[in-house]
């Protein structure tokens, strides 16, 4: 009773979002997103604090970034080996392939990165290999920047709270509040979107992506759980964040399992750090390889990796791609108390 209760009000909070969404203007929503940003630094702010409050936690933090990786490869493992063998099934079945438009149509074995150590080959003059390897220097900086900041702003938080008096009046119940804010910032980002899902159902088999990435992502989980101390529904419950880490962490956290909680955030960081490596790796074998490429970067299609998605399979793929992200977004919160 208490979980269903609980998902209630995290269901009111994402679904308020959606409705005054649809009755602001656009420019107003715009600058809702600064608020969402706003709200979840304070909210990993105050879950370092949270983390800090647990008795010993110094010595547990080396076991923390270890389980959190391991979470990290097993359910981008699964993902992956699913989400591959669904795209060559259904191609095979059908005899054809992704199209840039969302159809199936065997034409298509076009990969549409530019590989970028080809410009190393070509004769370029000595200033010009220095200006490409600035770009891309500040390519791996660009990527890094958000999730190093994230996991300072965790840590910032738990530092305050072991080494100075300022956060002793801290109360779990501030993060379940910040929380509701949260969702229903989410809320409207989601109208913000703009996505037509009339436009995925011109192409129906696309609307099993986000089914092939829960699969894949639980089967990777189940066989964590059994090579691995974590329980089942452990294993489970800390896969089901899809890269949403703004969320996860913070909902098995306020669940009552703060270590848990900080092994999810972790994890869920790692997974959307990896999808900006693999997605352009996938891309490079061509559009049979659209599939594990979204599947990867689960929640975060919808915003963060959607344009890396788009930048090497094409913008066409735009609508499926933020389909599958606003898919998972909308099943976190059902799912993670699930298993908790």
């Amino acid at each position: 009773m208490e979980t269903i209760l609980y998902l209630s009000k995290l269901i009111f909070a994402l679904v308020l979002g959606v409705i005054v969404g649809k009755k602001l203007p656009g420019k107003m929503i715009k600058k809702a997103d600064i608020l969402l940003g706003v709200t979840l630094y304070i909210l990993l702010f105050f879950m370092g604090i949270n983390t800090g409050s647990i008795e010993n936690i110094l010595s547990q933090l080396n076991t923390i970034g270890v389980q959190a990786l391991l979470v990290t490869v097993f359910s981008l493992s699964g993902t992956i080996l699913v989400s591959t063998i669904a795209s060559f099934i259904i191609n095979t079945k059908k005899s054809k392939l992704i199209n840039a438009d969302g159809t199936i149509n065997n034409a298509k074995h076009i990969v549409t990165t530019k590989d970028v150590n080809e410009l190393y080959n070509a004769q370029l003059s000595n200033e010009s290999k220095i200006q490409l390897r600035k770009h891309r220097f500040m390519k791996i900086v660009y990527v890094i920047k958000e999730p190093l900041i994230l996991v300072m702003t965790v840590i910032l938080g738990m530092l305050s709270r072991l080494f100075t008096p300022f956060f002793d009046w801290y109360t779990p119940e501030i993060i379940t509040y910040l929380l509701y804010v949260l969702l229903f910032f989410s809320g409207l980002g989601i109208i913000n979107s703009k996505i037509k899902i009339k436009e995925i159902f011109d192409s129906p088999i696309l609307l099993l992506l986000p089914i092939w990435t829960i699969i894949g992502t639980y089967l990777g989980a189940l066989i964590l759980a059994l090579i691995s101390d974590f329980t089942i529904s452990q294993s489970l419950g800390l896969s089901s964040g899809f890269g949403w880490y703004s969320l996860s962490g913070i909902m098995i956290t306020d669940l009552g399992y703060p270590i848990l909680g900080s092994i999810s955030f972790l994890s869920n960081i790692f997974r959307e750090s990896f999808s900006f490596f693999l997605i352009p790796l996938f891309s490079k074998f061509g559009r049979k390889f659209y599939y594990p490429s979204v599947c990867i970067g689960g929640a975060t299609t919808m915003d963060v990796t959607l344009p890396i998605i788009t930048s090497h399979f094409g913008t066409s793929f735009m609508i499926p791609t933020m389909y599958h992200g606003i898919f998972l977004t909308l099943v976190v919160p059902f799912l993670i108390p699930l298993f908790f």
